[in-house]
């Protein structure tokens, strides 16, 4: 395990609660700190609070959607990861800067892309 990860902390946003446990637990085995929120505004707490290097967001949230979560940390350059099971909300970022995730995507990569993203 790089002893630099644990520095590195990973802010996990999903509503489905089986999903954010195996995020939580394949990025906590890669040597990350990991927090989780279910719901949009409890993320934006969190990434406003500051401390989170690195957001993995499902585009679909119950309440609202991962959109105003990627702006704000687009604001304060912290990188997302977008994951989603909906091919046209997969559509519309595929154009643009942000990475996505297409469900269901395997651990390994997801954990190649945040290495690439956190290096």
């Amino acid at each position: 395990m790089d002893a630099g990860k644990t520095d590195r902390h990973i802010l996990v946003v999903e509503d489905d609660s089986e999903l954010v446990l195996v995020l939580v637990q394949v990025l906590e085995q890669e040597g990350y700190r990991v927090s989780a929120a279910s719901r949009r505004v409890e993320a934006l707490d969190l990434l406003r609070r500051g401390g989170v290097d690195l957001i993995v967001a499902d585009s679909v949230l119950r309440g609202g959607n991962g959109d105003d979560i990627a702006k704000v940390a687009g604001e304060r350059e912290v990188p997302v990861i977008m994951i989603s099971g909906e091919p046209e909300r997969i559509a519309r970022w595929r154009g643009g800067p942000t990475p996505f995730l297409e469900k269901p995507f395997r651990a390994a990569a997801l954990v190649q892309l945040v290495a690439r993203l956190l290096a």
